[in-house]
């Protein structure tokens, strides 16, 4: 592994349509993690580095699903380890509302 590949290895890699969704991803994961974007032809590309921190990549990728659901996204694809991966957003939660029972 060179020295590059070591560098990727904790940086995931996301595939977003447009400069909009980059921004939405920006503003909800640089606080907790550096990284950098960048457009790519038609597609934009946002990087989470996770500096060592793999044991954040599960929240990582299910607040990317949330994300990927809350602006009506379709699936996205991300780069983790030089290995390509689909993400679907989050599915929507249903609340049971109680049923109303009538006395006679």
């Amino acid at each position: 592994m060179d020295e590059f590949e070591r560098q990727l290895s904790d940086v995931v890699l996301f595939e977003l349509p447009s400069f909009e969704d980059t921004q939405a991803f920006r503003i909800r994961f640089r606080p907790r993690w550096p990284g950098w974007s960048i457009a790519d032809n038609e597609l934009w590309l946002f990087a989470v580095d996770l500096m060592e921190a793999s044991d954040d990549l599960p929240t990582l990728l299910h607040e990317a699903q949330e994300l990927l659901a809350e602006r009506g996204l379709p699936g996205i694809r991300f780069v983790l380890d030089g290995r390509v991966y689909e993400l679907d957003p989050a599915e929507p939660v249903y609340e049971r509302t109680a049923k109303k029972t009538t006395v006679a």
